[in-house]
């Protein structure tokens, strides 16, 4: 995967500039976590080159054949690194923003429709390793989730406090719903050694979770809130990524505050797993 990522891409960026302009702005993000004394310009500079592709990669999106889709899917895959890599604001929830789902989170769940729909002609172009290889890891998910017992899934216990105790009831079966989800970037959760976590094996909930959902997260309802928090667990496997750092810890910090105290009581395993304690 980082061959396809340091190789592949770049090639997929010189047949379409939007892609190439994704790549720029990720890149300067970078220079910008290292280069703090110059942070504010690399920021400008990626914030411009991602804007400017963002409004062509839209464009296509709405009208996406096989000779494009390559490029459309390169640059969604960007987003989702720019987007964690970007400067935080405080109240950021990362999926949500106060008008309903986040801006980025529109062209990245579009791609769904463009793997559903064009699969076979991306698995022949420069992407197809990464497919090939999330075949692999789907395929070793379904084994490692047939495997595990009720023991081993910290979700048996979330899903039997929203069922037993959630007043919700219209939307009790969208939080059940989200929390199975969820399952399917656990699969690997405590798999040591060459099983550990890639990208897409964390952001899969992020792909396959409803909007019904994401409009409930916005409206900070308690329940998802909760199960949200058990998302951040899994986020902070990946903490050791430059782009990653300190979104679980920056993520459950928010939640903690906008839970009430009988619901705070249902996030102590998150919250002992990322190893974050509440300020008192």
């Amino acid at each position: 995967m980082k061959i396809a990522w340091r190789v592949n891409v770049p090639q997929v960026g010189f047949s379409y500039d939007f892609v190439m302009r994704g790549i720029l702005a990720l890149s300067a993000l970078h220079m910008a976590h290292y280069k703090p004394e110059k942070r504010e310009f690399y920021i400008s500079q990626a914030m411009l080159q991602h804007q400017t592709g963002l409004r062509v990669a839209t464009e296509v999106l709405a009208s996406v054949t096989q000779e494009n889709c390559t490029g459309v899917y390169a640059f969604s895959a960007l987003t989702i690194f720019f987007t964690l890599a970007s400067p935080r604001k405080p109240g950021d929830l990362l999926l949500v923003g106060e008008n309903g789902m986040a801006d980025w989170l529109f062209l990245v769940k579009g791609t769904s429709f463009i793997v559903n729909n064009y699969e076979e002609f991306l698995r022949e172009g420069l992407l197809g390793p990464m497919f090939i290889s999330g075949a692999r890891a789907a395929a070793l998910r379904t084994q490692y989730l047939d495997e595990k017992s009720s023991q081993d899934d910290p979700l048996i216990e979330l899903s039997g406090l929203v069922a037993q105790n959630s007043t919700d009831e219209a939307n009790k079966h969208v939080y059940l719903g989200a929390i199975e989800t969820l399952r399917k970037s656990y699969a690997f959760y405590n798999r040591p050694g060459p099983a550990g976590y890639e990208t897409g094996d964390v952001f899969i909930w992020i792909f396959e979770v409803t909007e019904e959902f994401l409009q409930l997260l916005r409206g900070h309802t308690q329940e998802s809130l909760t199960i949200f928090a058990y998302f951040c667990v899994v986020l902070k496997r990946l903490d050791s990524h430059w782009w990653m750092q300190g979104w679980s810890t920056h993520l459950i910090s928010k939640i903690w505050n906008l839970l009430d105290e009988e619901h705070r009581l249902w996030i102590r395993w998150p919250l002992e797993e990322i190893g974050w304690i509440p300020m008192q």
